[in-house]
């Protein structure tokens, strides 16, 4: 018996949070005055192991789940993360993606691309360096995120999808920048 919504249509999608904590502090995300130091954040005990996941995922695929989307906080930033993938992986035909600030990716690119992974979606709020280290609160650069687009691309990790949260007052003039850069 397949899941249905509120309004009778099929639940294919399934978003899988794997870790509650983050490598960045964006501002309209994880703002460091909530999620500063002594914030405290899921203990591990806390959180699915990923044989739990993968079961409850197997579970969510024989009521008709046809996508899994890994996200955060940060996925990369859970440990072994290809080994979920991997596991994952072994679901039939399920469309397996994730979403990530791009922090980590040319570490894990092509281990994820290995394990199963399909595609990613990379958070991008702007090209210029620093209005995007203004907006991820941690002094980020925005050519080590690009470097881990570059790194999804060489994998084989496509198409590689962006998201962009536009701020008034803050990045609405990366707009344009931003869809002149990914037309290319």
């Amino acid at each position: 018996m397949p899941l249905l919504d509120v309004l009778h249509r099929p639940l294919r999608d399934l978003r899988i949070s794997v870790t509650d904590r983050c490598n960045f502090r964006c501002v309209y995300c994880m703002p460091k005055e909530i999620f500063g130091p002594e914030y405290q954040f899921l203990g591990r005990d806390k959180v699915l192991t990923f044989e739990e996941i993968a079961r409850l995922a197997r579970l969510f695929a024989s009521l008709g789940v046809k996508k899994i989307r890994l996200t955060g906080g940060e996925p990369l930033i859970r440990k072994d993360l290809p080994d979920l993938v991997a596991m994952l992986s072994h679901i039939p035909d399920m469309d397996l993606t994730m979403t990530t600030n791009g922090a980590l990716l040319p570490r894990f690119a092509d281990p994820l691309k290995t394990s199963g992974l399909k595609r990613v979606t990379v958070s991008l709020d702007s090209l210029d360096n620093a209005i995007f280290k203004s907006m991820n609160d941690v002094d980020f650069p925005v050519e080590k995120v690009l470097a881990g687009m570059d790194a999804a691309q060489a994998a084989g990790l496509t198409p590689i999808k962006v998201n962009m949260v536009v701020k008034r007052g803050v990045n609405e003039g990366s707009i344009l920048p931003m869809a002149r850069f990914l037309r290319e």
